[in-house]
């Protein structure tokens, strides 16, 4: 033998009723970034922060928006599985004030159950969208941004790089949150 030993896997099934967070108040607010931060948003389901048009600086913003919501938790389970079902584009997790970890590639989920106790919890999902629709807005307001010296900044078709007929590009989380109690 190599001296190692084989660990059994650890299985885990879905046990429970699950709670849905999708349709709990949830608070977004937008901590770092720019050109500007957006004013605190407040809906009843999580979705993509750039849902917001009646507020255009959301259109343009590149940076992390906090989206913070709380719910009670009884007969809790041996583990949770705390599941996304669209992240635009990475999430680092907090559980009642504690760093869960990171979340960045499908499937967009994560166990979080020894950061959740019996009664109300406090769960914030920190999302960082990409530059796409600040760089929309700096070429649409003609802003310079290329600093390069030595090489040809174009498109694919070998023309001037522009991005300002770009479509907004969705940023935050969209669709199911939820939690699954596991055994």
């Amino acid at each position: 033998t190599n001296g190692k030993t084989n660990e059994k896997w650890n299985y885990t099934n879905a046990t429970g009723k699950e709670i849905d967070l999708q349709n709990k108040k949830w608070k977004l607010n937008f901590t770092t970034g720019g050109p500007y931060l957006p004013a605190e948003k407040e809906r009843k389901t999580g979705q993509p922060g750039t849902n917001f048009t009646e507020d255009s600086t959301t259109q343009f913003f590149s940076g992390t928006g906090v989206y913070t919501t709380t719910f009670s938790v009884e007969n809790k389970a041996s583990d949770y599985l705390l599941q996304l079902d669209k992240l635009y584009e990475s999430a680092r997790i907090i559980v009642n004030g504690q760093d869960a970890g990171i979340i960045w590639s499908l499937p967009f989920e994560m166990k979080i159950g020894k950061y959740l106790h019996e009664g109300k919890n406090t769960i914030s999902i920190e999302v960082s969208n990409l530059m796409a629709n600040r760089i929309r807005y700096m070429d649409q307001h003609k802003i310079v941004w290329r600093n390069y010296h030595e090489i040809n900044f174009v498109n694919i078709n070998y023309k001037d790089f522009d991005a300002s007929d770009w479509k907004v590009q969705p940023s935050g989380i969209d669709g199911l949150v939820k939690l699954i109690p596991l055994i």
